[in-house]
């Protein structure tokens, strides 16, 4: 058992490690990102938009491309079309991390059970020597199984934090890619008014 806990730990030290990699290279600088786009769209430049959004690393990058593409939509095709990307973004954030969980949650259990099967191997001895059996054996045989347990303390305490850590990494970059999208769409909402009223300006006679 105490096997199966070492490699247990190598799983979820590779996974941490990637997903831990994998959300510093996605996260980026969400104020200067939407200054650029605010100005892009201002100026009505698509191309440069989309540009910035391909140039940006990870999830908020996307679902900005997605919104831009669909500027020209109504409020709801946009909303729809964001929402598409995000759950598409969400599942990628998501990958491997139930493996770390998983890992979290069985250790305690697969080092209670070396521990169990370590008892069971003690009582055996003092069942099969009988009188013969020492203090020194009996607390010898008790020790080497409980090992199995704190093994799995080892295990599951760090997997835990660093799922925790990881989440709450994974939860910031889904915020920050509702921010965009709203920041978008108001831009948007604000463009169009403003579009609208230089059309009213320039039909007044």
């Amino acid at each position: 058992m105490v096997w199966l806990l070492l490699i247990a730990s190598l799983v979820g030290l590779g996974v941490f490690i990637e997903r831990a990699i994998f959300f510093h290279q996605a996260q980026i600088s969400l104020a200067d990102f939407l200054k650029g786009l605010r100005n892009c769209i201002r100026r009505n430049n698509q191309t440069e938009a989309i540009t910035l959004c391909d140039d940006a690393p990870g999830p908020v990058g996307r679902v900005a491309r997605a919104a831009i593409l669909h500027s020209d939509r109504s409020r709801t095709d946009i909303r729809e079309a964001v929402d598409a990307t995000a759950i598409q973004e969400e599942r990628r954030l998501e990958k491997n991390l139930p493996i770390l969980w998983t890992v979290a949650q069985a250790a305690p259990l697969m080092g209670l059970l070396g521990t169990v099967i370590g008892m069971m191997k003690a009582f055996h001895k003092i069942q099969a020597d009988g009188r013969l059996v020492t203090a020194t054996d009996l607390a010898g045989g008790i020790w080497e199984a409980l090992i199995a347990t704190a093994m799995g303390l080892a295990v599951a305490i760090p997997a835990y934090v660093a799922y925790q850590f990881l989440l709450s990494r994974k939860n910031e970059l889904i915020r920050d890619m509702e921010i965009c999208a709203t920041e978008l769409m108001n831009v948007f909402a604000q463009v169009e008014r403003e579009r609208r009223k230089d059309e009213f300006d320039l039909s007044e006679p």
